[in-house]
């Protein structure tokens, strides 16, 4: 995205779902009530979704490991875990999901992979899966089903050489190949766009929505068009489905 900043973009098209808040009420529900929590991220980035599962985890206390490969994003996620009470300690360091045979990665009760795990093609996410599966008691894993929505994103992954990539249809049919038992929560969240947000909201979800700078018009009128293309308008908003898959493995 060469129009407009990426994560700008990212921040407004995450601020119009409700995907994320009912993701971490799902993944918090399957890990459950106990006294202490030992989780591993993979893809943790800046630590939005892990931060706010963290305060909603019914344990007492949580002792946290992230993998990313952004080395900026690790930096201020540990600052940002150094202040919180309830997390007894947390290891945060740069590495790819590839790398989950590092031995820097300690096992813990559960891993974790959120919408990260789409960014491999089958192959090379099986054998992350595989290996995960070797060090952490139950792997929950949260990734969106191949739709109308996120085929552009498709699209710039096919151009980047990733085959078969791991949205929901194509983890399903993988994990069943190999004999891997898990179960699936379908998690109906939506993005609702009001109708009177201003043409530089639009154009920042427009932006997003397809991986790729928008080419078409500039004015309200025409982005609105453009994203009432995507779903429905009721009630002032424009609503598109944005359903994800919580997979629950071990």
């Amino acid at each position: 995205m060469d129009e407009l900043d990426y994560n700008t973009c990212n921040a407004t098209f995450r601020s119009l779902t409700d995907q994320q808040r009912l993701m971490v009420e799902e993944t918090s529900r399957l890990i459950g009530a106990d006294a202490d929590l030992e989780l591993t991220s993979y893809g943790c980035g800046f630590g939005m979704f892990e931060l706010e599962l963290i305060a909603r985890v019914p344990r007492r206390t949580v002792w946290f490991q992230g993998v990313d490969t952004n080395g900026e994003a690790v930096e201020r996620l540990r600052s940002e875990l150094a202040g919180l009470p309830k997390v007894r300690g947390h290891r945060v360091f740069t590495a790819s999901m590839a790398d989950v045979a590092d031995l820097r990665i300690t096992p813990t009760e559960y891993g974790l992979f959120v919408q990260s795990l789409c960014y491999l093609g089958a192959d090379e996410g099986m054998a992350v899966v595989k290996e995960a599966r070797n060090r952490h008691r139950r792997l929950i894993v949260a990734v969106t089903p191949l739709n109308r929505l996120n085929g552009p994103f498709a699209e710039s992954l096919a151009r980047q050489g990733v085959v078969r990539p791991l949205f929901a249809q194509t983890l399903a049919e993988e994990l069943t190949r190999f004999g891997i038992e898990f179960r699936t929560v379908t998690v109906g969240a939506e993005i609702a766009v009001p109708v009177s947000e201003p043409a530089h909201r639009l154009l920042e979800f427009l932006t997003f929505a397809r991986h790729q700078p928008w080419l078409g018009g500039t004015s309200r009128a025409e982005l609105l068009d453009a994203v009432a293309e995507l779903g429905t308008v009721s009630a002032g908003h424009v609503r598109i489905p944005h359903p994800v898959e919580v997979f629950g493995i071990g």
